[in-house]
């Protein structure tokens, strides 16, 4: 019993490892990206601008990959589907 407690224990620790780790990374990145944005002399619109198209291409690459994404989804289902009426 004390085993399996432990066990849990030990799994839910490194779990909640991984994901201190993960938000270090994240807030870290965040951090030098503004820090190097800031020490880059640029004014404050430049940045905004600058944001903007960052913004913007990852919202274009993300909209580009769902749509990807539900294409084979369907192709997927297409192929179920047929292969269930082959069968019936």
């Amino acid at each position: 019993m004390h085993w399996i407690v432990f066990c849990t224990f030990e799994k839910k620790t490194m779990e909640n490892n991984k994901s201190k780790i993960l938000w270090g990374l994240a807030i870290g990145a965040a951090a030098g990206f503004v820090i190097g944005y800031l020490l880059s002399g640029k004014k404050m619109n430049e940045i905004s601008d600058d944001l903007n198209n960052i913004a913007d291409k990852f919202k274009s690459k993300a909209s580009e990959t769902i749509d990807k994404s539900k294409e084979e989804i369907n192709e997927i289902k297409e192929n179920i589907d047929k292969e269930i009426s082959k069968n019936a």
